[in-house]
């Protein structure tokens, strides 16, 4: 995890499905942990392609596990970031 989320944190969704939704960080999830959905009860095992974990997301009618690098905070010190943006320029 290179974003240091923690669960509670807001992220903005910048690629993938759900792409400029915000959502709130549930917790983190590994391949083979078992997820319970809030809505249905019903018991997903996560077997993502990539073979990476990602973050159980709370969108506003659903849930979510989202790659880290699909997510940008929406809180914190942000200026570490915007530093490697610039060197990278």
């Amino acid at each position: 995890m290179t974003n240091n989320f923690k669960p509670g944190d807001m992220a903005l969704v910048i690629s993938g499905g759900y792409l400029g939704e915000t959502a709130e960080l549930v917790r983190f999830v590994m391949p083979g942990d078992l997820i319970v959905s809030p809505t249905t009860g019903k018991v997903y095992e996560f077997r993502p392609a990539a073979g990476v974990g990602g973050w159980l997301c709370k969108f506003r009618y659903m849930h979510a596990v989202k790659h880290e690098k699909n997510l940008m905070p929406l809180r914190g010190d942000f200026t570490h970031e915007q530093h490697k943006a610039k060197e990278a320029v």
